[in-house]
């Protein structure tokens, strides 16, 4: 299928989400978010980017920025190569990490603008991993209440609504935006019963491995045990098929009686 022609933003801000191959789980720990966000800003130094906005959820990253059209695909793949490599090197696995081609919205309005900024901000609220999403500790939320990050332009959002004052007004109140539609493939986080950050405290427990690319190297029979153990204790086959690499359909099959 061919791809579709990457809209380009009349004001140059896009709302832009990174998948994981497979919706492996790409953050296994704050050593992991970390270094996400120090190679952010250090291939943000060589690009004409601002960042407005992010979220790093489990298997994917939301991010709300503004850039030449020239620059972004530029950009992403040169953060992806440096992140990649690192992530490979340190979990001792080899290939993509992300989908091939990073998604993006264009953001043409300051409505959509400000519709965006709180859904990014929101998405940890609506995974149930939560409860509002100053509690969340990886993602851009608390920047706009005066939590230090250099990594964020906050002041573009103030000047959008009036001031300061205003825009934290926005923010903190409930979210009652319109619902931006699912995004290629999103999962259906809101309906999880446990959240992925519970799920893999619960495979460490099980498997007693330290990390989940080592999962791919189980023995079958091994394997297929540790994904009846994790559904049993509440996870969906989602989850499941997230932290062994497998499809559903595969973890459906290995659960059937």
């Amino acid at each position: 299928m061919p791809r579709h022609t990457r809209v380009i933003s009349m004001t140059g801000i896009y709302h832009v989400i990174l998948r994981s191959v497979n919706q492996h789980i790409i953050f296994e720990g704050d050593s992991d978010y970390q270094r996400f966000l120090y190679i952010l800003s250090d291939v943000k130094k060589k690009y004409n980017i601002d960042i407005y906005a992010y979220c790093l959820m489990d298997n994917h990253i939301h991010l709300i920025l503004h850039s030449p059209p020239e620059e972004l695909s530029s950009f992403f793949r040169s953060f992806g190569a440096r992140f990649v490599l690192w992530y490979n090197k340190k979990y001792s696995r080899t290939g993509h990490l992300f989908q091939e081609r990073f998604h993006s919205e264009a953001i043409e309005s300051e409505e959509y603008f400000l519709t965006a900024l709180n859904y990014v901000h929101n998405n940890p609220v609506k995974a149930n991993v939560c409860r509002y999403p100053s509690d969340y500790r990886y993602s851009s939320y608390n920047a706009y209440f005066g939590e230090f990050n250099r990594l964020v332009n906050v002041s573009f959002a103030c000047v959008v609504v009036g001031s300061k004052v205003e825009l934290q007004r926005f923010m903190a109140r409930e979210d009652d935006s319109p619902e931006i539609p699912e995004l290629e493939g999103a999962p259906p986080d809101r309906n999880r019963y446990l959240s992925d950050e519970r799920a893999i405290e619960l495979f460490h427990s099980v498997t007693h491995m330290s990390s989940i690319s080592d999962a791919v190297s189980l023995p079958v029979k091994d394997r297929n045990a540790y994904v009846r153990t994790l559904k049993s204790k509440g996870l969906t086959n989602k989850q499941i098929a997230r932290v062994f690499d497998i499809s559903p359909t595969t973890v459906k099959r290995i659960c059937s009686p």
